[in-house]
């Protein structure tokens, strides 16, 4: 899985730029506002801050068509070149017009890589490492964030600090990143099959899943069999211009007679029986076999995704192919009955299975290939109770995420700390107060990495929700104890550090569960017709609810103090707790295209770890 992970660790350099910023802007706007002689500081940041969202939302309104349209690896190349323009445009910025179409750009290409990066890891990654990949981009976040407050302190210890300089720097490793997605990064192959592209889907796969994994995958022959075999008896055409509304499309005869089927099986049976004596490999044989010979001589047999994949896994195919089976499921589904579903024996080969399913009485979910994406809007979808449910709690999760504050904590942290008193216990060390301020920084952010990299490790082997039911209480026990801490009289000094060791913990809670598992859960609880609609959705919620906090934490220190802002925030922790608790399922061992299905009986089940 050596590529795999190169894939993910080259789409994660985009939070790597966006950690850059994330810490490289608020410095940066305490010197901006001398030279553009804005007489406010908080102004200058509600200026920036509101730009940058601005291009967010109105990107991420968009973001789920154009995944959909152009694809996972263009939208990444796209938000590089923005990313690019914002670091030059930025380091130019001759007055705070260009700076803030600077800014425009920069949060366009926010968007548009917190929107696609974990919808793309999340489809290339095997289910066995999805959660240690989809966190990567929270690590490369921070690792950002560090080489940017390293960066700044070089800066500040210099008589006349270039604030152009510190945010306009990301064009450089933005070149490289656009290099990596150009030359490099496959097109995730979920999306390829989704659009009808087989062979460029077997190319992907076997770059992703490397040279140990034949090209002749079972699942991907089989797909291929289908979709030009039956493209060949339609003569359909492909709509060139919106591939978004394409997926296979046959035609289904209306007439068949009964005997057409035995003599379906018996051609079956000797294609098979030749096929095994030129190929040493049944399994894959058989497979492509059947199913092409059944497909081609009965066109109008309806082809059950989970008939197919309960016969794989029976038979010993590798988890690869299972996983890829499940990509079936983005096609339009009809819900004959749910109890019956999967009925074909250990015994009984798939091809009779199929062929036989109509003379059989039971009733299961079939998969009709016939019903593309163009008969039925892609908005409809999302009113699927499976899908509409995961929505509603993703949006929630994420709005919640962002709600508690944690990133104004992380933004706010030099002024903070000057504040409560931490920059006092450093004073000998020979540094400014705001100098030592952004070290301080700087080094709790390198104490997150440990955090984030065990949060990493674990999120396969004790799960999504285990981690962030273990975390959030110790996140909420770290807000209240901030909270008491500037209510309570006691001494600077002891007010400082109680402070200052809070504030490490609530951080270090926070990467490891609240941080990085919403993004994970929103990327893998939908499915691939609906995950780009879907993702953009619960995106638009977390930029809002950043916008929200970036307007509201001023407004609290000015009103209500830190120690009110925090216990808010700690509150909003439990509210997020709760949510967890009572409505989201453990995903960590399910396929993408089955987690859905877990929502539908969310509202009369709870869920355990």
């Amino acid at each position: 899985m050596k590529s795999t992970v190169f894939s993910a660790v080259v789409v994660s350099i985009g939070y790597a730029l966006l950690g850059w910023d994330f810490a490289a802007l608020f410095e940066a706007n305490r010197h901006m506002e001398k030279e553009f002689e804005l007489e406010n500081g908080h102004s200058i940041d509600g200026i920036t801050i509101s730009v940058s969202a601005f291009g967010a939302i109105v990107i991420t309104i968009f973001s789920g068509s154009l995944l959909d349209w152009l694809g996972r690896r263009a939208i990444l190349v796209h938000s590089s070149l923005l990313l690019f323009l914002g670091g030059l445009l930025m380091l130019w910025s001759p007055n705070i017009y260009i700076l803030l179409l600077a800014r425009l750009f920069v949060g366009s290409a926010s968007g548009l890589v917190f929107t696609c990066v974990p919808i793309y890891i999340s489809e290339t990654s095997p289910p066995n490492i999805r959660g240690l990949l989809v966190t990567m981009p929270q690590f490369m976040f921070f690792i950002g964030t560090i080489f940017s407050y390293c960066f700044i302190l070089w800066l500040t210890l210099m008589s006349s600090p270039k604030w152009r300089i510190m945010i306009g720097a990301i064009f450089a490793p933005s070149i490289l990143y656009l290099a990596l997605l150009a030359y490099y990064l496959p097109e995730s192959p979920r999306w390829l099959v989704n659009d009808g592209k087989i062979s460029e889907a077997r190319d992907s796969l076997q770059w992703l899943r490397g040279k140990k994994h034949d090209i002749s995958d079972p699942l991907v022959g089989l797909l291929g069999s289908i979709h030009e075999t039956m493209s060949e008896a339609t003569g359909s055409r492909r709509n060139s211009f919106f591939p978004v509304f394409n997926s296979f499309s046959f035609l289904e005869h209306e007439h068949m007679n009964e005997h057409r089927d035995d003599s379906s099986d018996q051609q079956t049976r000797d294609v098979y029986s030749a096929g095994e004596a030129n190929n040493g490999d049944g399994l894959r044989t058989s497979l492509l076999s059947q199913t092409a010979s059944v497909e081609v001589n009965e066109t109008n047999t309806s082809f059950t995704s989970e008939g197919s994949s309960s016969y794989l896994r029976r038979h010993g195919t590798s988890a690869f192919t299972q996983e890829f089976m499940a990509s079936l499921h983005d096609h339009d589904i009809e819900e004959e009955d749910e109890e019956t579903s999967g009925m074909a024996l250990p015994h009984q080969p798939a091809y009779r299975y199929m062929g036989n399913s109509r003379r059989h009485p039971y009733r299961y979910r079939i998969l009709r290939l016939s019903e593309t994406a163009d008969m039925k809007s892609k908005w409809r979808v999302l009113l699927q109770p499976g899908i509409r449910h995961a929505l509603c709690y993703g949006m929630l999760l994420q709005a919640l995420q962002q709600s508690a504050g944690i990133s104004m904590l992380l933004r706010y942290t030099p002024e903070i700390l000057k504040q409560v008193g931490v920059v006092s216990l450093f004073s000998d060390i020979g540094l400014s107060p705001h100098s030592t301020s952004i070290l301080i920084s700087s080094l709790n952010a390198l104490l997150m990495l440990p955090c984030i990299t065990a949060a990493m490790l674990l999120m396969d082997v004790c799960g999504r929700r285990a981690l962030i039911l273990a975390s959030t209480p110790i996140l909420i026990l770290s807000l209240s104890v901030m909270s008491l801490s500037t209510l309570v009289d006691m001494g600077s000094l002891e007010r400082a550090i109680l402070f200052h060791l809070a504030l490490t913990i609530c951080f270090c809670s926070y990467v490891i569960g609240l941080g990085p598992i919403p993004n994970v859960l929103c990327s893998e609880m939908f499915p691939t017709k609906a995950r780009a609609t879907c993702v953009s959705f619960c995106s638009l919620s977390f930029w809002f609810g950043g916008l929200l906090s970036a307007y509201c934490f001023p407004v609290m220190l000015s009103t209500i103090g830190l120690g009110g802002a925090c216990g808010i925030y700690a509150l909003v922790c439990c509210i997020a707790l709760c949510l967890v608790y009572y409505r989201i399922p453990e995903m960590s061992t399910l396929n993408l295209e089955f987690i859905a299905d877990l929502f539908k009986h969310s509202r009369q089940s709870r869920y355990v770890a």
